[in-house]
């Protein structure tokens, strides 16, 4: 597209505001702007603002507010775009050419030689570990006789509950008339155990119940987990740590994303009162504004 044919979308409402004695900051402050970016507007500069699908929104409430056709005036960038990735090259991955076969066997035989060599250098000259020193004995000595100790006091007490036990319920038998025989014991102790797995499998239950819910707000192999839902229309782009991109796109109303990565994550929202929920690893996150429309930029967690 050339210059003489088409006047820049940013040259455009530039002429059409200064003719209406609209400053810079005056526009900035109508449109919500910084006054960089509206500098970047006027000046046709468009490689210091954000991606294309903003600068487009940018320059449509821009001409709105000179009176300006905003649609021909988004249209007019739009081409401009269009026309520049058609006029860039085709970048193609570059294919790294196959190893030499000799190259891995090579690899292999230094490394048996480093680890022939590590073993020859700390190896025990005389075929037998080296002796610990003496206050390295006296403590694993003294910590052998301090765990000793402390079994055969937890066997003693055990002993002991056990023999109370026995004492209540040879007491209990002979108060109702009966002896605490043999066969009277295996009952009692068929009823406690009985009683004992019920509770625990109740209680197994519920905590099962509790892990699949936490479960559900994480994500595997050590990855983090970011999870959204709409109630309108949003465009959003979400990256991880590591630069990967996650999701760029419009989303729907009343759809719901969950995108594993590592944390923490770059979110980009074109109208952020559209996010009805953000978490992140199953807890919120709040937004700075919740504003219909509104773009937003963030860091999370």
């Amino acid at each position: 597209m050339s210059d003489d044919m088409v006047v820049l979308p940013g040259e455009r409402c530039r002429r059409a505001r200064e003719a209406q004695g609209m400053t810079q900051t005056e526009a900035a402050q109508r449109l919500h702007l910084s006054l960089t970016y509206l500098q970047s507007l006027d000046a046709d500069d468009y490689e210091r603002l954000p991606e294309a699908t903003f600068v487009k929104g940018y320059l449509r409430n821009y001409a709105r507010l000179l009176g300006l056709p905003a649609e021909e005036i988004a249209g007019t960038f739009q081409q401009m775009v269009n026309e520049d990735a058609l006029d860039k090259p085709l970048l193609l991955p570059s294919i790294a050419p196959p190893p030499a076969a000799w190259l891995k066997p090579l690899l292999i035989a230094l490394a048996l030689v480093v680890l022939v060599s590590l073993l020859w250098a700390f190896w025990p000259s005389k075929g037998e570990l080296p002796a610990l020193p003496d206050k390295v004995q006296e403590m694993s000595q003294q910590s052998e006789a301090e765990a000793d100790a402390s079994n055969n006091d937890m066997g003693v007490q055990r002993q002991a509950q056990f023999d109370d036990e026995m004492a209540g319920v040879t007491q209990g038998a002979s108060l109702n008339g009966t002896d605490a025989t043999d066969e009277g014991r295996p009952q009692a102790a068929a009823e406690s155990i009985s009683d004992i797995t019920t509770e625990d499998v109740g209680n197994d239950d519920g905590q099962l119940q509790n892990n699949d819910d936490v479960s559900s707000m994480l994500a595997a192999n050590g990855l983090d987990r970011l999870s959204l839902s709409f109630t309108s229309n949003c465009w959003i782009k979400v990256t991880d740590a590591n630069g990967r991109t996650l999701r760029q796109g419009e989303q729907s109303g009343g759809a719901s994303l969950m995108l594993d990565g590592k944390a923490p994550f770059n979110l980009t929202l074109g109208n952020a009162g559209a996010v009805d929920e953000l978490l992140v690893n199953g807890k919120a996150v709040t937004l700075p504004t919740d504003s219909p429309g509104k773009v937003v930029r963030i860091s999370v967690p």
